[in-house]
């Protein structure tokens, strides 16, 4: 969707930009400014791109505000010259303005023409986007996802398989349960997660759920006892925002409920989060097909006989980026903030006909 933020280029930058595509540009910044995608450096080239590339980019990156880099390579296609477009989105700039950035960086290619762009960058640190950053980034882009693990341990799946599904087979046997095993592993298929496991709650467990809705504590931590087959309650510590992130074991899956309290739009509000941390690699296949497999039946169990909304619902690795921004933004995703803060202007004043009564999709008039 195009010009979601009802922000566009000024004609000035779209012949710019126009001029830019030939080739005699090396690297040009835009930024937003008054609600337009202006011009505000450019440079034409010096040396070869890869001798040009820190000495030109390095000193364009300010550390509060975002902005959009657009760096040709020497390189063409069909199309013309290839350009990389980065976008700078730094930490400490505020939560609106990357929010604005964000929303708008499809409009930015689109408006140059996509066919043009071989490799896009997101940085928030230097270090994300200079020489060796993006040679990082170019070297890792054939790498599969980090959620595909089966794939990067097919080796690994393969000798343990056999294993796993018997036990599996044995387990189903048992009446707390109640799954349907639906493995399936092989050279050209993924593997497949353990479907529809449900392991029941164990008391301590279910009295801290009870105690979340009656709003007397705002954090929970869960695990699966594999050995019983329930899911047991670790702690209820009261939590702040900030210290978050040193709930998250870096050693062992846990499944998280964290009553998010915040300000949004000039009113305070809390929002329940859940949060299914896995990290990394160090877990066993088995560990990892059971969390898996046994989120979703305990968020319907949350949600139906607890009546707890859960706001969001995120899966991590590491508590690093759990901060009160990421937080906000996952909440409030940008799409439905923006709406609001570029609302459309009041048209002009004076004399205007009968007003028009319109149906909105909620069947309301206006």
């Amino acid at each position: 969707m195009s010009h979601q933020t009802g922000i566009i280029a000024t004609p000035d930058l779209k012949d710019f930009l126009a001029r830019a595509r030939g080739g005699a540009i090396r690297i040009v910044k835009i930024v937003i400014r008054n609600e337009q995608l202006v011009l505000d450096f450019y440079r034409e080239p010096g040396q070869s791109w890869d001798r040009d590339y820190d000495h030109f980019l390095l000193p364009l990156l300010t550390p509060l505000e975002p902005c959009y880099l657009l760096y040709r390579l020497d390189s063409k296609n069909a199309q013309g010259y290839e350009w990389i477009f980065i976008a700078w989105s730094p930490d400490q700039s505020p939560v609106r303005q990357k929010m604005m950035y964000a929303a708008t960086r499809a409009t930015l290619k689109k408006e140059f023409g996509g066919g043009h762009i071989k490799d896009e960058v997101f940085g928030t640190i230097a270090d994300d986007v200079c020489f060796q950053g993006y040679l990082k980034h170019t070297s890792s882009r054939s790498s599969p996802a980090p959620l595909t693990t089966a794939e990067q341990e097919l080796q690994r799946v393969k000798v343990t398989e056999d294993k796993v599904v018997w036990d599996e087979r044995r387990r189903i046997a048992t009446p707390t349960a109640r799954a349907k095993v639906t493995m399936e592993f092989g050279i050209d298929k993924r593997a497949q997660t353990l479907g529809g496991l449900a392991f029941p709650l164990q008391e301590e467990a279910k009295r801290a759920l009870q105690q979340l809705k009656q709003k007397r504590i705002n954090y929970i931590q869960l695990k699966l006892d594999v050995d019983k087959e329930t899911i047991e309650l670790v702690h209820t510590k009261p939590t702040e925002t900030h210290e978050l992130p040193y709930r998250i074991p870096s050693d062992s899956p846990r499944y998280h409920f964290f009553v998010f309290k915040h300000s949004h739009q000039g009113q305070k509000e809390e929002a329940l989060v859940f949060i299914y941390s896995m990290p990394g690699y160090t877990c066993s296949i088995k560990e990892r097909m059971l969390y898996s497999s046994c989120k979703n039946r305990l968020l319907d169990e949350v949600e139906k006989d607890y009546q707890l909304e859960v706001t969001k619902k995120m899966e991590i690795d590491s508590g690093d980026g759990l901060t009160e921004d990421f937080l906000y933004e996952e909440v409030h995703p940008m799409e439905h903030t923006l709406k609001q803060a570029f609302a459309k202007p009041r048209g002009p004043g004076g004399k205007r006909g009968n007003k028009r009564l319109i149906k909105g999709e909620n069947g309301e008039e206006s």
